[in-house]
């Protein structure tokens, strides 16, 4: 098989892996709303929260600047769950559209987010939406995992890998399968105040010779280290959530700042 062939068939089985762990979860969700409709109506089920931030961080990176939305909608059948997320900024400079499934059984959750970030100054193709050839793409499908070990020790522990899209070598020819692990614990949690902290750590799991770098940094190390403020402002019957979030990246020696608050949710 040559270069080129083998190269079509690799990222086919790629994606046919990928879209067969979606078509499983998607599955799974439709299973449990047939059972939880005979129940309650379809609305019971949806549910939806609005942010307004400064900025816009991501495992230890800036990804936008600015006055920044970002919108959830999701439904939720049981254990499992499936829905939007969106964001963008009021220059128009970013832009973002995800879509994504999961489930959770006691402690243990696992998500299959679909990434498109479609922001006009984009390096990379922001202009196909539905194109999936692993080596042309301008999105990306996350994989997350989280694990709490239990609620006297509420110590998170996640791990998170780019499975396909444009986490790619330099040569465009593999995936780099970038992961992100991390560890949160909350400090501080009552009816006024959330107070935790995480650490992360990125790394590619296949860089081709020669190459350090992943998805989230240049080159593997503790890119994040947070802490993460949240005060519930209690005005008459209403509470606002408002969110205080320094982060440091060790590996770019930088460091951010964001304040958030959040309108609604339910």
């Amino acid at each position: 098989m040559n270069t080129t062939l083998n190269h079509r068939f690799n990222c086919g089985v790629s994606i046919t892996k990928a879209a067969l762990l979606i078509l499983m979860l998607t599955t799974s969700i439709f299973a449990n709303a047939q059972d939880s409709l005979k129940n309650k109506p379809f609305t019971d089920h949806l549910h939806s929260s609005l942010q307004f931030r400064n900025n816009h961080l991501w495992r230890g990176s800036e990804v936008a600047t600015g006055l920044v939305y970002t919108g959830n909608l999701y439904v939720q059948y049981g254990n499992v769950y499936g829905g939007f997320w969106a964001g963008g900024n009021t220059t128009g400079s970013y832009k973002e559209f995800n879509t994504y499934v999961g489930f959770k059984v006691k402690n243990f959750s696992a998500e299959l987010w679909d990434i498109y970030n479609y922001s006009p100054g984009a390096g990379y193709n922001n202009r196909e939406f539905f194109n999936y050839n692993s080596y042309e793409t301008g999105r990306f499908w996350d994989l997350r995992t989280n694990y709490t070990i239990s609620n006297k020790i509420p110590l998170t522990l996640s791990w998170n890998t780019v499975i396909f899209g444009r986490d790619r070598n330099l040569s465009n020819t593999e995936n780099r399968y970038s992961t992100f692990v991390s560890a949160e614990y909350p400090f501080v949690k009552n009816d006024k105040w959330e107070i935790s902290g995480r650490v992360g750590y990125s790394f590619a799991l296949n860089n081709t010779k020669g190459e350090t770098g992943n998805f989230f940094a240049p080159k593997a190390g503790v890119n994040e280290v947070s802490l993460m403020f949240t005060r519930n402002l209690k005005i008459a019957n209403y509470t606002l959530p408002v969110g205080f979030w320094p982060m440091w990246n060790p590996v770019t020696n930088k460091a951010y700042f964001q304040f958030s608050i959040q309108p609604f949710s339910f």
